[in-house]
């Protein structure tokens, strides 16, 4: 009876050791993911609305720009999704196509993270796409498309 006890033990301790951790797999698989359809390699840029105010305009903090080969796909916000809304677009400058919505949004020609509702020097608006994901509370998916 001993032997078999041991035996079991041993098992389990191995099958603890080196089973994968299910949570850590579904919080690397959770938030706003988004995928580039296009057929060529596009530079994405992401904002969201803080709720605050700099007691003109909201504060809007968008950051770019994400390259994303064709194909590929990329989380902008890791981890379970924190707003109802998010921001999105994103342009092929070889050829000049632009996904646009109807939220202008601050953004600069190089690499950006910007904190405000207005925009500064070098800076210039873009027509953003809003992605309700209403409910949806761990992941979701927009897809640039051709």
């Amino acid at each position: 009876m001993s032997v078999r006890f041991s035996s079991f033990v041993v098992v389990a301790v191995l099958m603890a050791t080196f089973a994968p951790d299910v949570s850590a797999q579904q919080r690397a698989q959770q938030g706003f993911r988004v995928c580039n359809q296009a057929g060529t390699e596009i530079e994405v840029a992401k904002a969201t609305s803080t709720g605050a105010s700099d007691g003109s305009a909201p504060i809007i903090i968008s950051e770019g720009w994400y390259k994303l080969p064709p194909q590929a796909c990329a989380y902008l916000w890791p981890g379970p999704l924190q707003y109802r809304t998010y921001l999105v677009y994103a342009q092929d400058k070889a050829s000049g196509r632009e996904w646009t919505g109807q939220v202008p949004i601050c953004v600069s020609p190089e690499a950006f993270t910007i904190r405000s509702g207005t925009c500064g020097a070098r800076q210039e608006r873009k027509l953003f796409i809003p992605v309700n994901v209403g409910n949806e509370r761990y992941t979701w998916t927009y897809v640039f498309r051709p």
